[in-house]
This record gives C-alpha cells, sequence and structure tokens, in this order.
C-alpha cells in the first residue's frame, strides 16, 4: 500500500485514535536515522476516576494501539514507536497545540483530556511545502490562561505559581516512586475533590474552563476497590497490569499509595489490613501503614 498523511490519519482513527498529525523531524527531535516523517497521535479519553485517574488506561490503550500501527506501516516502510521522545518540546512547535502554565499541553476544542503517542517512519507522507509550515512558531490558537488562576488557586499544594511549575510539590511527583510522601502531602491523597488514591492528581486539569466539555462526561467509578489495591493479590496485580500497564504494576508501590487513600477515606475498618502492614519490609509501605494506622485510631477515638 502507498501512504500519505490522509490514509495514516484514517488508519489511526481506525485503531481509536482522535486525530493524528504528520510532520517533518528537527534534529532536536532525537528521531532515529532515516525517519522522515514523525507521526503524532492523539487519543482523548473521558475524564474520571477516584483511585486511578482516566488518564492510564487511556494511556495504556493508546500505546499499544500505536504499537499494532507501527506493525501495519512496517510492512510497506521502516516504522518505530517512539513514545520514549520528549513529546512536550514537540507540541509546543506544532500550530495545533497551546500549552498551559501547569506545563500540560492543550488541543482546541479536547483541553488536556488526551494522551499522546509519537511514531517515525521512512517515508515521506506529506508535501514539502506542508513540511516547512508545520515547523514555523504560527499557532492556530493561543491559551489565554496567564490571568485566570483557577489552577493556581485549586492545587492544594502550591505546585503552579505565578514563577512556574514547581515539580517537587506536585502530588502526582510522588505517586508510584517507591519513596515515602513527605507528611505535608499525605492528607491529600484519595481525598474527593483533591488527587487520586493511587495513580493522578487532576485538579488542576479539572478546573481549567478549557476542559469544561469533557468535564461534564466525568465518571468517578474505579475498577478495584481499595480492600483490593490493599492488599494486591496476584490476579489483582495482573489485572492492573492489564488496564495501566505493567510499568505502573509494583505491588508495593501500589500498597504504599492505597494506605494513604485508606487513611484518607476515614473507614476504620481498613485497621486491620493496615496495621498488618506496619512491619512490610517495605519502608515506604510500613511508613505509610504507621501512618495511616494512628491517623484511624486517632478518628476511632473521637467515637
Amino acid at each position: 500500500m502507498r501512504w500519505n498523511e490522509k490514509s495514516v490519519c484514517n488508519q489511526a482513527a481506525v485503531y481509536g485514535f482522535t486525530a493524528a498529525y504528520c510532520f517533518a523531524p528537527l534534529p532536536q527531535d532525537g528521531a532515529p536515522e532515516g525517519c522522515r516523517t514523525l507521526i503524532l497521535l492523539v487519543r482523548a479519553y473521558r475524564p474520571g476516576g477516584r483511585l486511578v485517574d482516566r488518564f492510564y488506561p487511556a494511556s495504556n490503550a493508546a500505546y499499544h494501539q500505536a504499537h499494532a500501527l507501527v506493525q501495519l506501516l512496517s510492512q510497506d516502510m521502516q516504522a518505530w514507536p517512539l513514545s520514549n521522545l520528549r513529546l512536550k518540546p514537540i507540541c509546543n512547535r506544532l500550530p495545533q497545540f497551546g500549552r498551559g502554565i501547569n506545563t500540560l499541553n492543550y488541543l482546541k476544542g479536547i483541553g488536556s483530556r488526551f494522551c499522546l503517542e509519537l511514531i517515525g517512519v521512512s517515508d515521506d507522507l506529506i508535501e514539502k511545502t506542508k513540511i516547512i509550515n508545520q515547523n514555523n512558531k504560527i499557532k492556530d490558537w493561543n491559551l489565554k490562561c496567564a490571568s485566570c488562576n483557577q489552577c493556581r488557586n485549586a492545587c492544594p499544594t502550591g505546585a503552579i505559581t505565578a514563577e512556574g511549575f514547581v515539580r517537587e510539590r506536585c502530588l502526582r511527583n510522588y505517586m508510584l516512586s517507591g519513596k515515602s510522601v513527605p507528611q505535608e502531602f499525605r492528607a491529600h491523597y484519595g481525598v474527593p475533590g483533591e488527587a487520586m488514591g493511587v495513580i493522578g492528581c487532576d485538579i488542576c486539569q479539572r478546573v481549567c474552563p478549557y476542559n469544561a466539555l469533557p468535564e461534564r462526561e466525568r465518571q468517578d467509578t474505579d475498577e478495584f476497590t481499595l480492600a483490593e489495591l490493599l492488599a494486591c493479590a496476584p490476579d489483582t496485580m495482573e489485572r492492573f497490569a492489564t488496564l495501566y500497564g505493567r510499568n505502573y504494576a509494583i505491588r508495593n508501590r501500589v500498597i504504599a499509595q492505597a494506605l494513604l487513600a485508606a487513611a484518607n477515606s476515614g473507614d476504620t475498618a481498613f485497621l486491620p489490613q493496615i496495621m498488618a502492614l506496619e512491619n512490610s519490609p517495605s519502608p515506604a509501605v510500613a511508613e505509610h501503614a504507621r501512618w495511616a494506622a494512628t491517623k484511624l485510631k486517632d478518628l476511632q477515638n473521637l467515637y
């Protein structure tokens, strides 16, 4: 088959992608030698989740579908999966994308509720004139978020400031890191309206005016219960890996994060499970278990 930009975009839609953009690589992109065209794949998703943000199952699905598309394209040309490259700088130069003060990429009509995959191919899929135009700095639209401040005001830890984004104060930065979460941040995990219990913190996206349309479709249901994630039985971890990706299915890291959500749930029925983990060989699990047990015991003593 002879591929071009239109046929690639049509095939991307078959694989569940919302949009696809073809453009020439620049030297700083890090594309492999012989790559003539980059294909940026966009998959929009419906926001939601309480324990795991809906971004993660969408991202995992996009990863596998992008690899399937690579296999199809490889029948007619060289093709590479390139999701390991830095995608934000690439988006910053494409006219379709904007960037918020929360450092997230935005698309007109979609907001920031999407995940990205990148493919490289050895063929020229677009006209030379379009390749030149795609790499200019003229934007199709500009985010007007410098004076909005809704995300700055909503972030409970002050990760978004007038000077920029502070990663060390972002709640997502500590999730599944394998390290103990600083005490000053622990009370924000798994709390309604704040960060997810295990993976994800979409507070800044939830309040963003550009996400108002997808936010109407929010579904705060979960594939797992907290009790399941505190135990992390083999079948639970296998389902977790299938839904969210094996890179996230690290048992002690999931348990450590679930402990904070259990503590913040205020449900003292979790105490037996929590106390059984206080002597875990994992330092993060043991530390979070002791903190969670203390918090729920104090709550229990109030009644």
